[in-house]
Parts: C-alpha cells; sequence; structure tokens
C-alpha cells in the first residue's frame, strides 16, 4: 500500500483537495461548480480515497450528506494544509513583487570609481530600501554559489550558463602623459609597443599582449613592460607621472585627454569594449533585479559623457 501511495502523490493530492472543497461546500455539486469538474469525477475521487484507506468519509444518501468522524478528523487537517498552501502562495508573491531588500551585485575593478559611484548613488536614490551589496572582482567566478543577483563583465564573454544582456560599449584608448610623448617617438602600429615601457592590468586575460583591430578583425601584440597592477586608478596614475604607455576605458581617461595630461595614439587600430549584465535566469526575474537591470540602461550612458 505504502508504495501504492507514493506512486500516486499527485492523485493523491487531488483526491484531497477534491474532499475539502466537498466538505467545505457541504454539497459534491456545488464543489463541482467552484472547481469547474462534473459531479461524478469528484464523487469518484471520494471513492478512490476511501478505497484506499479503507476508511468512510462522507456519509451520503439521495438526500442528505455528512462527514463521518473520520471525515471531520481529515477536513480539519486539509483546512490547515490549505492555510499553509495560501500562506506559502501569498509569500511567493510577496517575492515575486518585491522590489526592496538585499541586492548582489559582482563589478570588474575597472567601474571601482567615482563615475560609476556616483551612477550607484543614483539608482539608490530612487530605490532607497534596495541594500546593495557590491563585491569588486574581476574572476566572474560562481554567481549561483556566491549568491550574485547581477555581475558586471567587461569585454569577451566567457562560455556559460549565464544570462546575458548587452548595456553599452566603451571606446579604448591607448594613452601616456605630455612629458613622455616629449621623449619617445608615438607609435605608428601597435606592434611598436614591444619598444615602449607599457603599464597593464594584472588581470588581463591576454597576460602581456594587447587587443587590437584591423578592419574589424582583432589581433594581440607584445607589449614591452613597465608596472602591473590591479587598480584602473593606479594604472592611470602611472601614466599620468610618465611611467609608460597605458591602455584605457573613455571614462576612466576621458578628462584627462580633453585637458591634455594625456595624449592618445594608435586611434585607428584601438576597438570597442562591451559592458554586459550577467544573470543566473532570464524567467522568474524579480523585481528587485529587474528595476536594477532597467537603471542600468538608462543611467550608464552617462558614464560617456
Amino acid at each position: 500500500m505504502c508504495r501504492y501511495v507514493s506512486d500516486n502523490q499527485a492523485k493523491l493530492s487531488i483526491w484531497l483537495q477534491s474532499f475539502y472543497h466537498i466538505a467545505l461546500s457541504g454539497s459534491f455539486s456545488k464543489a463541482a461548480k467552484k472547481l469547474g469538474q462534473s459531479r461524478s469525477t469528484l464523487t469518484n475521487h471520494v471513492f478512490e480515497l476511501e478505497s484506499l484507506y479503507s476508511v468512510r468519509l462522507i456519509n451520503r444518501t439521495t438526500r442528505s450528506f455528512s462527514l463521518s468522524r473520520e471525515g471531520d478528523a481529515l477536513f480539519e487537517q486539509c483546512k490547515r494544509l490549505n492555510m499553509a498552501i495560501s500562506e506559502s502562495h501569498e509569500m511567493l508573491r510577496d517575492f515575486s513583487q518585491n522590489s526592496e531588500g538585499l541586492l548582489r551585485v559582482k563589478i570588474p575593478s575597472v567601474l571601482d570609481n567615482k563615475v560609476f559611484h556616483a551612477l550607484l548613488s543614483q539608482y539608490k536614490k530612487s530605490h532607497p530600501n534596495v541594500i546593495l551589496d557590491i563585491m569588486v572582482d574581476n574572476n566572474l567566478g560562481d554567481l549561483v554559489a556566491e549568491k550574485v543577483d547581477v555581475a558586471l563583465h567587461l569585454g569577451e564573454l566567457p562560455d556559460s550558463n549565464y544570462i546575458c544582456k548587452r548595456l553599452t560599449t566603451f571606446n579604448t584608448y591607448v594613452v601616456a602623459s605630455k612629458e613622455y610623448w616629449r621623449t619617445h617617438p608615438k607609435p605608428s602600429h601597435p606592434s611598436e609597443l614591444i619598444n615602449h615601457p607599457c603599464i597593464r592590468y594584472r588581470h588581463c586575460k591576454t597576460g602581456n599582449k594587447w587587443s587590437f583591430s584591423d578592419i574589424g578583425k582583432q589581433f594581440l601584440v607584445d607589449i614591452g613592460t613597465s608596472h602591473i597592477c590591479d587598480s584602473d586608478e593606479m594604472l592611470i596614475s602611472f601614466a599620468l607621472d610618465g611611467s609608460g604607455i597605458a591602455t584605457a576605458l573613455d571614462f576612466t581617461s576621458k578628462q584627462y585627454i580633453e585637458d591634455g595630461t594625456l595624449e592618445t595614439c594608435l586611434e585607428e587600430w584601438t576597438h570597442e569594449v562591451q559592458l554586459n549584465a550577467l544573470l543566473q535566469h532570464r524567467d522568474n526575474m524579480s523585481s528587485r533585479v529587474r528595476n536594477f537591470i532597467d537603471a542600468l540602461i538608462t543611467l550608464i550612458p552617462s558614464l560617456n559623457t
């Protein structure tokens, strides 16, 4: 019998629901109308339930209807179960509609700067009840294990099962200080960077090589080495003090290029870099995550202005 019950859990659940609504309505006909089923179907459900456990649940004749002692006890249990189901439904609905609470976001170190900080502050003003938990990490890692709601990723996307939402693209520049260019000739081709001290990111996936583009096709070149660092702010600082040549995104270097403290080179060889939002799931996205993505799409273009 136990195996029979185990193999028919779905049927058992339906039978119990039918019994509950029959007992609640005090009528097979009323319960059938409420559930949108035939009276004979509900009668069969009760018959199957009684047969399974060899117990009488409802005393009925053509003119009378009453629950047996066992039926009364089962009805009380079913009421508690239905209350728990109703409360679970309300809880899940609150989860799906809740735009407040903790939002864990992972960002690369290049976005850990005052420009992006200001963007997050703008978002927070519009969503004051969201608690932003910001992780700065250049490694994508395991978003599921780390319970990351949204990860922002720059550049080429790794193969993964995560859902990708493109947010924007950034121009890249090859820059050095005005003082550096006074004593070094500007390269006319990326391959000449091997003869220059180049400041690079430690987390750069191409290592001691930089990526450029020729008629839409990307290629790598070897570079000379100056400093190696994790911080984009430090990289810009080294470029400003004349330590060598660096690559920088437009929103981290724009003000220095405009005021002349940094000068660009190899403009015809550089290419855009994509910024994407990575999510664990596309479907059943919470309002909190959806609102954050919508805010990023609206606010991120301001990084380039």
